[in-house]
């Protein structure tokens, strides 16, 4: 049991590190500065489709990433056109047209 509290215990402490990491990054307005605020590479704005988050050497530069929900969206349409030329494949064969 106690390597396993270990192991929460560490994984909820990275966690919070992180977040506060972001944390000290953000200034008032809600722009993202990388590594530190007014000293560092401002980070241009966010939007409902994507994010900056810091990286590189010593999180000096503005790394481009989409939103998860997005991802999710692209993937489901993917499987969805997959899907369907595996079923007109299938069809074209059973049905012998």
């Amino acid at each position: 049991m106690g390597l396993t509290t270990n192991f929460l215990f560490a994984l909820i402490a990275i966690g919070f590190v992180s977040t506060l990491a972001e944390d000290l990054t953000k200034t008032q307005d809600g722009s993202m500065w990388c590594p530190i605020p007014l000293a560092g590479t401002r980070c241009p704005d966010s939007s409902a489709f994507h994010y900056y988050k810091c990286c590189g050497d010593l999180n000096k530069d503005c790394c481009f990433n989409l939103q998860t929900w997005v991802i999710v969206v692209l993937a489901i349409i993917v499987l969805c056109i997959i899907a369907s030329v595996v079923a007109g494949v299938i069809r074209c064969i059973c049905c012998g047209r």
